[in-house]
């Protein structure tokens, strides 16, 4: 969506995951759009979904921090998103669930994850520098 859809991706996959039981689900999401609707894990678990879900956390909503560099506007407060552990957020929710801090740890996370019977959580911690996404016209 050209206009951004935070929040739509994680219970998407899991209406995704109902739908098609014998095939496994992947979402990709950031970490500010994942909290729209985290509660959706819940379901996900009760219902032993083919999920896996990988969480970029980047500590904040990046796509609204470009957008504000774009905007020339300094200081946006309520984008910044430290400190939220969402391993233990899956955990406490019934799912299986790790934090990937290099390179090096991420294919074998994706091996379990993917392998898993029922609904596994990734979250992988990426730099928090804003990237410039979106480009000002004219």
């Amino acid at each position: 969506m050209a206009s951004g859809g935070l929040g739509y991706g994680l219970p998407a996959a899991v209406g995704m995951a109902l739908g098609r039981p014998g095939c496994r689900t992947v979402c990709l999401i950031g970490d500010g759009s994942a909290m729209y609707s985290i509660q959706a894990l819940w379901t996900a678990a009760q219902r032993k979904l083919p999920l896996t879900v990988v969480v970029i956390n980047n500590s904040g909503y990046g796509a609204m921090r470009s957008f504000s560099q774009v905007m020339q506007v300094r200081n946006v407060p309520g984008l910044d998103l430290p400190g939220i552990d969402f391993v233990k957020i899956a955990e406490g929710m019934g799912c299986d669930a790790v934090r990937v801090g290099t390179s090096a740890e991420l294919a074998p996370a994706l091996e379990h994850g993917l392998a898993h019977d029922g609904v596994s959580v990734i979250e992988v911690m990426v730099d928090s520098a804003v990237p410039l996404l979106y480009a000002k016209k004219g």
